[in-house]
């Protein structure tokens, strides 16, 4: 039986930390001939993970491997099934992006565990007892980093021509665990006191409940204005106070915008929207998918160039996902003036993080 070296590593997604893992699991596993690398991956219509499957189909083939790579669509049976296919292959290698719950992908990698063949995981809804290397993401970090853009913008654009609650739109993402989390991040925002978040119906608990208190920041005791059912208490069982809440913005969260993934269904999702006139006075959208948060921004520009939305561009802001060369291009043109997509939550530090894997590898 193999010696399981299982880490963890929390990062921001980072995919392309893996391929310094996955050369290095290579030179384990080399054997005669060709070995073999298989991809477990996500979503082909997602730019970035399109990227980072083809950027490492390259270089493992540089290093004279034989390479599959399937996209499942976000569709966790989809995604199993092929898995199965490759584990009856014996690869060398075996990397997966989780879609979906981490026990499910444990059932077939504890079958192999003895096997010469080296797993790495992307999960961000749990460990895996089978896994060779796990890579963590912390998706209701995303979030949060998303908030602090959002504060920044209105902050700074923010004057005697701007109403207050500023307009906000999410177009979230609930293909797996990870992006549900991303999107809890997001909402955030409109929450004033920390509460539990309910992943089925994807919206923080809010049901009737005993009187609760806070204190201010003041220190002045008082009494929680609104349903005290699923707020996080402290010791005390007082109300804590959140501190990404952004008293000014009307955050909606449609359910009919709660899966919005593509370019295209980001689109639709702003003809959708600005279909009501009275939402015309948008200012800021967000959105949990990179290619939807792309797709809204093209329809929004192409409103503002008819004159269709009731603020000047320099008050409209979309932020999405991925550090990707196209988000960071539209990043550069908008702050030039020539667009909206204002910023994106993607990787952090990758040379700090390379350093910290080759050293966890090499101990």
């Amino acid at each position: 039986m193999k010696e399981k070296n299982i880490f963890f590593i929390r990062i921001m997604p980072g995919f392309l930390l893996l391929l310094i893992v996955v050369m290095l699991c290579i030179c384990r596993n080399r054997e005669n001939g060709k070995p073999l690398a298989c991809l477990a991956m996500t979503s082909a219509d997602d730019s970035f993970v399109a990227s980072v499957a083809q950027e490492l189909e390259k270089q493992l083939k540089t290093c004279g491997n034989r390479v599959l790579v399937s996209f499942s669509d976000n569709d966790m049976n989809q995604q199993i099934n092929q898995i199965e296919n490759y584990v009856a292959m014996h690869p060398a290698v075996l990397v997966i992006q989780c879609t979906g719950d981490s026990s499910a992908y444990d059932k077939i990698l504890e079958r192999v565990h003895d096997d010469n063949m080296q797993v790495v995981v992307f999960s961000s809804s749990g460990k895996l007892e089978h896994a060779d290397i796990q890579m963590v993401n912390s998706s209701l970090g995303r979030g949060i980093c998303a908030v602090n853009l959002i504060r920044s913008f209105l902050k700074k654009t923010n004057d005697a021509t701007t109403e207050k609650p500023a307009k906000l739109l999410l177009l979230g993402n609930a293909a797996t665990e990870a992006d549900i989390m991303t999107m809890a991040g997001y909402q955030l925002i409109g929450e004033k006191y920390l509460r539990h978040y309910d992943m089925k119906h994807l919206k923080f608990y809010r049901e009737d409940g005993k009187k609760v208190e806070y204190t201010d920041g003041y220190g002045i005791r008082c009494a929680v204005e609104e349903p005290t059912g699923g707020l996080i208490l402290d010791k005390n069982g007082d109300a804590i106070l959140n501190p990404y809440y952004v008293p000014d913005i009307e955050l909606i969260t449609a359910e009919k915008y709660m899966i919005i993934q593509t370019n295209l269904q980001g689109q639709q999702a702003m003809d959708a929207f600005l279909g009501d006139r009275e939402n015309r006075d948008i200012r800021i959208v967000v959105a949990a998918s990179g290619e939807a948060a792309v797709g809204a921004a093209s329809r929004l520009e192409e409103c503002l160039s008819r004159g269709d939305l009731s603020y000047s561009a320099d008050k409209i802001a979309v932020f999405g996902v991925d550090n990707t060369e196209q988000n960071r291009r539209l990043v550069s043109e908008a702050a030039k003036g020539n667009g909206i997509f204002r910023g994106f939550v993607g990787d952090y530090s990758i040379s700090k993080e390379s350093d910290n894997i080759i050293r966890s590898l090499l101990v």
